[in-house]
């Protein structure tokens, strides 16, 4: 017998074909096998020499794979807190529940989501993406998170692998931050659209649908006016911690309403779980200095929410596209000679941002260029701000429900995953797509 044959040694038992199920005390024990069954060149020499020698029994220690999980890392089942609270997109059901897989050369939705969620549980696509098409870097990808989750690296999406990629990718917005004081102040900002013939701009239309949303979800308008003289007006002004002299010089509209959050999210504590006043400023084209009062809000509000034109994505707008006084300018338009601008410095750079924890919404074509511009804040970053923008075709008649889609998500202590579906399934039109991008939800 020679170095290098396929005989195995005899008293310790193989490792399993998935390194992903190999337990420290069982990898010791196999080396320690091996290393016995070596032995040097001149012992060999002589135990070839003597017919009454036992035999050496050598073994070839099994190959490595690309992926192998650390021998530090403990596996241990989900819990059912986070079987409970994980997401799986509809698209996706079908694996969750054994019924088919996903393998390589799949393409469509399912294979989408399935990318969406990887990338969302820190396994990066760096040259397809999510593209639908379940090619090598996908398997690469998949077969990496199996192992580091100690599953069998098979390159398929089944129905065990489905249950731990949803709970990795199942992000919270931190909600412990957003209430952290009992109470959740919210600006939702309405762009401006341009009028076309015999009709007013959409903009209206997405105001009305706010007010009225807002209504519907129990939020109750504050009236500065009858604050004075009406007693539970007065008292929720002061639940608000808002001064009615304030808000009728602002001329913004104001809306408070008291909630529970259900304790979902891991970070929701039991402070939290108390009584929260949120409040919503709603700023519109009709508001007065509504850009300034726009940038207040994203220098302090919790959560700030804008519907509205991306103006090739350069920022939120208040006023006519070749008006610069309504710009909220957060970087340049990709493409020149649509928006007027003013010169020197982004309204962004002008702002003194908040070092407290902000959760951001832009619904708007384009908006998904503030990304990079939003990112390169000084003191902004992934643990405190959060965001959710829009692609491709965005419509003004869902803009109004996209704000309250929102809202509601988050006041009901949604994941960012069940948020973003619920946006996306409000958007379903025939025809038309709507694509959502999020940032950040990585330090949770």
């Amino acid at each position: 017998m020679t170095i290098g044959s396929t005989d195995t040694v005899k008293n310790p038992n193989p490792l399993p074909g998935n390194p992903g199920t190999v337990a420290p005390k069982q990898v010791k024990e196999f080396n320690e096998a091996v290393n016995r069954s070596t032995t040097s060149n001149d012992s060999s020499q002589h135990s070839q020499d003597t017919s009454n020698s036992q035999p050496i029994i050598l073994a070839r220690r099994p190959p490595i794979p690309a992926h192998t999980l650390s021998q530090d890392l403990t596996c241990t089942s989900p819990t059912a807190q986070q079987q409970a609270n994980a997401f799986v997109d509809p698209a996706l059901r079908d694996v969750a529940s054994g019924k088919t897989k996903l393998a390589k050369n799949d393409k469509g939705p399912a294979v989408e989501k399935m990318q969406e969620a990887l990338q969302a549980a820190g396994y990066k696509l760096p040259r397809f993406g999510a593209d639908g098409k379940f090619g090598d870097e996908t398997v690469n990808a998949l077969k990496k998170f199996q192992t580091d989750h100690c599953l069998k690296d098979s390159g398929r999406l089944d129905k065990q692998t489905m249950e731990q990629l949803s709970i990795a990718s199942t992000k919270f917005p931190e909600y412990g931050k957003l209430a952290a004081d009992g109470k959740l102040n919210t600006t939702i900002a309405v762009g401006y659209d341009e009028p076309e013939k015999n009709q007013d701009g959409w903009h209206k239309t997405a105001t009305k649908e706010v007010i009225s949303g807002l209504t519907k979800q129990g939020y109750t308008q504050l009236d500065p006016d009858k604050a004075a003289t009406d007693k539970s007006m007065e008292a929720l002004f002061k639940s608000a911690g808002i001064d009615p002299a304030v808000a009728k010089k602002d001329q913004a509209t104001y809306f408070v309403k008291t909630f529970k959050y259900d304790g979902k999210a891991q970070d929701i504590t039991s402070t939290v779980k108390k009584d929260v006043t949120s409040v919503v400023k709603l700023i519109t084209p009709d508001t007065p200095g509504a850009k300034d009062q726009f940038a207040k809000a994203m220098s302090e509000s919790e959560m700030v929410i804008y519907a509205g034109h991306g103006r090739y994505g350069s920022g939120p707008d208040f006023d006519d596209i070749k008006s610069p006084k309504g710009n909220f300018v957060i970087g340049k338009p990709y493409e020149a000679g649509h928006v007027t601008l003013n010169p020197g410095k982004t309204d962004l750079q002008k702002t003194a941002m908040t070092k407290d924890y902000q959760l951001m919404m832009f619904s708007g074509c384009t908006t998904s260029r503030y990304l990079d511009d939003l990112r390169a804040v000084p003191g902004k970053d992934s643990k405190n701000l959060d965001l959710v923008v829009s692609n491709t075709e965005t419509y003004w008649d869902k803009y109004g429900g996209n704000a309250l889609q929102m809202l509601d998500g988050v006041t009901k202590g949604q994941s960012i995953n069940e948020i973003k579906a619920g946006l996306e399934d409000t958007n379903k039109e025939p025809g038309k797509t709507q694509i959502w991008k999020v940032a950040g939800f990585d330090d949770n």
